[in-house]
């Protein structure tokens, strides 16, 4: 009985986890961090750009 409790309550928590991640108005920042990984151009507030040239002079 225990395991069929606590097996619902992590289903609901998964498809709420599942709904929460899907809404649209989080869209435009989950897009904005998967580019990071590609974008050079972008650096996160906070670091430090350390470019190969400046690094060996």
């Amino acid at each position: 009985m225990l395991s069929g409790i606590l097996t619902s309550v992590l289903l609901v928590l998964f498809v709420g986890l599942w709904v929460w991640a899907w809404q649209p108005r989080l869209r435009k920042g989950f897009e904005a961090t998967a580019r990071l990984a590609v974008d050079d151009d972008t650096i996160p507030p906070g670091e430090v750009r350390a470019d190969h040239e400046e690094a060996g002079q």
